[in-house]
């Protein structure tokens, strides 16, 4: 069967890798195959893959935000109004349709073969007609082609289908996820929180290990750290932040993750860690939009890389989101020099570009940044302090 996997822009070939990792295979002809890359920009990255077995682990992947399994395809899609009855033939026509129905049934446990379906269709493309258009060309082969009797509802569905045109390739897909893969199992959110999907492939890049001894100096509500338990075990993990809230919904996040756990509230700026003492740092930078002011990040950034580089062991890995990489970069050569940048991942937060930057701690003293004082003047000053 064919399946895609949709998640985060920026994210696809990190999904991907999850794939590989994850998903178990019993030799090569089972294992999975990769077919295409695709991106509706600004909204989601599609990874389209092949693969002999059912769906059941590619519903605990994390880096992934939802699952389909493909009922048809369509390729050479006109742009014009021929487009729309070459899309209602191949999904009423699709060979594939009984076995993606069959694939559905098993993976949300339904045995239902009549029912009602929603159709939400996306473009990208300069086609001559519309998504609605789309929509309804799906509709009606859905309603008039497949096994059983469905008919369309707007909302209530027993069926969701997924018809996405991307330029002249039609991915006719039915849902297999539902909302708690995206949402996960955490509690209480704040502004600005991570959406697990983004969290679980930042801890991903920190390649976890039994032996980790993880830290999120800026950790939030928590996400971060909860996708690091769900990662696997690890020897200890801490984390903390500044504000009062965010280590109440922390608390209450991981209340009952098993593991040697310390939550603290804290300044990042003034961990009160041992030098060395972390192997694996996972960090959302603010990025002056919803938390902490724009102007003050420069010197923020500093502060925090450098006590990072601190309390960071050398030949660790420090894992950064952050929403200007070229103030992160200056914060970095200015004041943690020791962390050599490696790859970098650009992705969309809240429709803002953003980039998640990987580094490795190099051998090296670092001490605490203190930014220098900010000069205060008055009209007394002797003005020949100054030069002309």
């Amino acid at each position: 069967m064919i399946y895609v996997l949709q998640t985060i822009p920026g994210l696809g070939q990190l999904a991907w890798r999850e794939v590989e990792q994850s998903v178990p295979v019993e030799d090569e002809r089972s294992a999975p195959h990769l077919m295409a890359l695709r991106a509706v920009p600004g909204r989601d990255d599609l990874v389209v893959f092949d693969m002999r077995a059912g769906p059941k682990a590619l519903l605990k992947l994390r880096v992934s935000e939802d699952v389909f399994v493909v009922a048809a395809r369509g390729f050479k899609v006109a742009y014009d109004e021929r487009g729309l009855r070459q899309i209602h033939a191949a999904v009423r026509n699709s060979e594939a349709v009984q076995d993606a129905l069959n694939v559905w049934r098993s993976a949300t446990g339904s045995s239902k073969k009549n029912g009602s379906f929603r159709v939400i269709a996306r473009t990208v493309g300069k086609h001559k007609f519309m998504r609605r258009d789309v929509g309804r060309a799906v509709a009606d082969a859905v309603r008039d082609g497949w096994p059983g009797r469905w008919h369309p509802v707007e909302e209530g569905e027993d069926l969701e289908i997924w018809a996405t045109l991307i330029d002249n390739e039609l991915l006719c897909s039915i849902r297999l996820s539902d909302a708690s893969m995206r949402q996960r199992d955490k509690i209480k959110h704040l502004p600005a929180s991570l959406r697990p999907a983004l969290a679980a492939a930042m801890v991903q890049l920190t390649y976890p290990s039994a032996s980790d001894v993880f830290l999120d100096p800026m950790a939030g509500a928590g996400t971060i750290l909860l996708e690091r338990a769900a990662a696997g075990r690890f020897a200890e993990m801490h984390g903390g932040d500044i504000n009062g809230d965010a280590l109440a919904a922390m608390q209450v996040n991981l209340r009952g993750t098993r593991g040697e756990i310390s939550l603290s509230r804290w300044d990042a700026r003034k961990l009160p860690l041992q030098d060395g003492e972390v192997d694996k740092v996972a960090v959302n930078l603010p990025f002056g939009k919803q938390i902490a002011d724009e102007s003050v990040l420069p010197t923020l950034y500093r502060e925090v890389l450098a006590e990072i580089a601190r309390v960071l062991r050398p030949g660790g890995r420090l894992v950064v989101l952050a929403g200007n990489v070229r103030v992160l970069e200056s914060a970095r050569y200015g004041a943690a020099r020791v962390l050599k940048p490696l790859d970098k991942h650009r992705v969309i937060v809240l429709g803002q570009p953003a980039t998640i930057q990987e580094y490795v701690r190099q051998e090296g003293p670092v001490r605490r940044y203190v930014a220098p004082p900010t000069p205060r003047y008055t009209e007394d000053d002797d003005d020949d302090d100054f030069p002309a």
